[in-house]
């Protein structure tokens, strides 16, 4: 039963991925196999735990248990096997009890009969009769509770078969009633992967939305937008070189430096071994019998000169061959070198500050959303601090660092553009992000009609202070004309966008008088 239920919720994976292969072929994603195998544990933990606390047959087991327990270690008596049958019939109304409660009278029948005789008259029954009647009786006695166990046994037993058949046909059901909820789950949360697939492939890069597959919470309307927006960027040439130019923010630049560091080298070298015995070095002094010169020999060969030979040994003046070996020895040593290194600087935050006044609706704010949409996911993928700053009369500030980037910016995609214009608080408050220590280094792109007052003497000083501390400003302009004299732009570098000539120019102080048309 256990077995049959565990392996019904193992099927879960192999089904779920049978019933989604289109998405799966559509998807071809490691992570979303990562995620579903994730999501896949978590259903089987949850519908073991529920099978487990919630099943409606928890009183039947326990009166079975107990039953069975009484079974096992007491007696069994007529009235436990009835009270078995009674309780297996109220579990089982299609029960056929007929059948035990047949074989249980006969057998009570049978041994009442043969009890009635004992005590009768002895007028009737002599005392030879009536012995033979007890001897038969206390010969049948454990026959009798053999029998009777035994009926109780076959009762006990079909009690508990139709307790795990109900149960398991319970637990199959609640597998089957979860498991459409989780493929129902299922199958909107693939269609939810798909269309942010189908974003990437509008955007025509890798977003990295697909890498934290929980994030967002992107309503159909907010996909058809976000895609006319990606769509935006893909067809329309001017727009997509627009793309390209700010791609300098997603850019991490490469610088060179000497780096010191330090590697160890295993040397192999021979040293002598004096305990070694390879090869002849020298003559030496010593009592080394198996090593003595020849002419220390010849001593033996006189009768006289064996006293000679005798005290040189003693006193290890023999002349002896010297004999030593090498053997290998291994030693690491660390060494230093300077070498030269490219390094990829850490990739600075974003600050967008986009006006939202009414004079930027229609193409302004569609472009304006199209290149905050650009901006914010590559940033997203890159782990990037991105920080949004949109103004007209006052200003709204959402923060698009990971995670938070997908619902945070669908709720600037989803504002409209309407009301007046005052740059300068975004401006300043843009300046004084920078203060935080994750805004240090940053890069502002202030994307406006520029249809405002100037800025002031104080924004020149401020932003000015800023550029000390290598932060850079960039203006996107949406009109034929800047609105502001470029020879004495606060920003580092200005493009302008014409709607109507869908063209874009990329211009400076120091460019005023020689403008490049990209288009």
């Amino acid at each position: 039963m256990i077995n049959i239920i565990k392996e019904k919720i193992r099927e879960t994976k192999e089904l779920l991925k049978n019933k989604f292969l289109h998405y799966f072929t559509f998807l071809n994603d490691n992570e979303v196999e990562e995620e579903l195998d994730k999501r896949i544990e978590i259903f089987n933990e949850k519908i073991e735990k529920h099978i487990e606390q919630s099943s409606p047959f928890d009183n039947d087991y326990r009166l079975y248990r107990k039953s069975y327990s009484d079974f096992k270690y007491n007696k069994t008596t007529e009235e436990s096997v009835k009270d078995d049958i009674n309780h297996y019939k109220n579990f089982d109304k299609s029960a056929n009890i007929e059948f035990f409660n047949d074989k249980l009278n006969k057998f009570i029948e049978k041994y009442n009969f043969l009890e009635k005789f004992k005590g009768k008259n002895n007028k009737i029954y002599n005392k030879t009769i009536e012995e033979k009647i007890k001897k038969l009786i206390e010969s049948h006695r454990v026959k009798k509770e053999t029998d009777i166990k035994s009926i109780r046994k076959n009762v006990l037993d079909n009690w508990k078969q139709a307790l795990d058949e109900k149960y398991t046909e319970w637990a199959l059901r609640e597998i089957d009633k979860f498991r459409a909820e989780f493929f129902k789950e299922t199958e909107e949360f693939l269609e939810y992967i798909k269309k942010i697939k189908e974003l990437e492939e509008a955007l025509g890069y890798d977003t990295g939305l697909l890498f934290d597959l929980s994030l967002g919470n992107i309503l159909k309307k907010d996909f058809e937008y976000i895609k006319s927006l990606a769509n935006l960027i893909k067809d329309t040439e001017s727009i997509k070189k627009l793309c390209d130019m700010l791609g300098r923010f997603v850019k991490a630049e490469e610088s060179h430096k000497i780096e010191t560091i330090f590697r160890k080298e295993t040397f192999h070298t021979k040293v002598r071994d004096v305990n070694s015995k390879e090869e002849i070095v020298g003559i030496t002094y010593s009592r080394d019998i198996n090593n003595i010169l020849p002419q220390e020999k010849l001593l033996l060969a006189e009768g006289i000169l064996e006293t000679l030979f005798g005290v040189k040994y003693f006193e290890n003046r023999l002349l002896t061959f010297k004999k030593e070996g090498y053997t290998d020895f291994s030693y690491d040593e660390t060494i230093e070198e300077k070498v030269e290194v490219v390094e990829e600087e850490k990739k600075g935050p974003i600050i967008i500050c986009a006006d939202t006044s009414g004079s930027m609706s229609g193409v302004p704010e569609n472009l304006a959303k199209a290149v905050t949409l650009y901006l914010a996911t590559r940033a997203m993928r890159q782990k990037r601090n991105c920080y949004l700053i949109n103004f007209s009369t006052q200003i709204y500030t959402i923060d698009l660092t990971y995670p938070k980037t997908i619902d945070n910016l669908i709720e600037f995609l989803r504002i409209s553009f309407n009301g007046g214009t005052d740059a300068i608080p975004a401006l300043r408050h843009a300046v004084n992000t920078m203060n935080n220590d994750n805004y240090k280094k940053s890069d502002l792109l202030f994307i406006s009609d520029f249809v405002f007052n100037d800025f002031t003497k104080e924004d020149y000083d401020l932003v000015k202070k800023q550029k000390e501390y290598e932060n850079k400003f960039y203006s996107l302009i949406i009109g034929s004309t800047p609105m502001f004299d470029l020879k004495e732009s606060l920003f580092d570098y200005n493009w302008v966008y014409d709607a109507s000539t869908s063209s874009v120019k990329e211009i400076t102080g120091k460019m005023y008088d020689n403008i490049l048309n990209i288009d």
